[in-house]
């Protein structure tokens, strides 16, 4: 992991500069990952493009594992690379029991991570008129994790280069305030659109162009 994690700065510390210059990305709320300490963290966020683990990982302070498509994996260098720098695949469509244990695992030996609520790219579409898997309640129940949230926005969220996309850190979402008893799969639904819903709200505010002049 050690291994990873350096290889992992290194690269997002090259591509950094690179991704900011081709999408323009303006982050907002950055000072959000420092009032916690950031250990066994959920990053949760909308879902636009295949750039946006990237961006993520490039804008972010604290290193995190993304979840991704196990085609990617079969790819030359790139499926080495992903290994390296942390990534785990999923199969989707299907339910993944090794990717669950995986992602429950790199919680509990507090790592960061990454999931993406809509489950898949929802190309042009306002978050808010997509659907939402509970996965994500499933995992913040049974790791008690502290979420926070990501809202991105693009303009028609369309990610196209040199067009501006906002990044959106929300304050985090506490286990505690989920409410959680006995982790049915009524209290998943719940938590995951309580996470979903404030997403949606973070993109909404850039969308309605309140970031435009900071």
């Amino acid at each position: 992991m050690e291994k990873s994690m350096k290889l992992y700065n290194g690269a997002t510390r090259t591509l950094s500069v690179i991704i900011k210059a081709l999408f323009r990305v303006k982050v907002i709320g950055a000072e959000n990952e420092n009032t916690i300490d950031l250990k066994s963290t959920i990053f949760c966020a909308n879902h636009m493009s295949n750039w946006d683990p990237v961006i993520l990982a490039c804008v972010t302070k604290n290193p995190i594992s993304f979840m991704s498509k196990a085609e990617l994996f079969k790819i030359p260098v790139l499926g080495g690379l992903l290994k390296a720098v942390g990534a785990f695949p999923i199969n989707r469509g299907i339910g993944d029991i090794a990717a669950i244990k995986t992602t429950l695992e790199l919680l509990k030996n507090e790592n960061n991570i990454c999931l993406f609520p809509q489950g898949k790219r929802c190309l042009g579409e306002k978050p808010s008129s997509t659907e939402v898997k509970n996965g994500i309640g499933l995992f913040i129940g049974r790791s008690k994790s502290c979420v926070i949230p990501v809202g991105i926005y693009t303009k028609d969220y369309r990610v196209k280069l040199f067009k501006r996309v906002y990044v959106v850190i929300g304050k985090p979402m506490a286990y505690e305030d989920f409410g959680f008893v006995d982790n049915s799969k009524e209290e998943y639904k719940a938590a995951s659109d309580k996470v979903f819903s404030e997403i949606c709200a973070l993109a909404e505010r850039a969308e309605n162009g309140e970031f435009e002049k900071k």
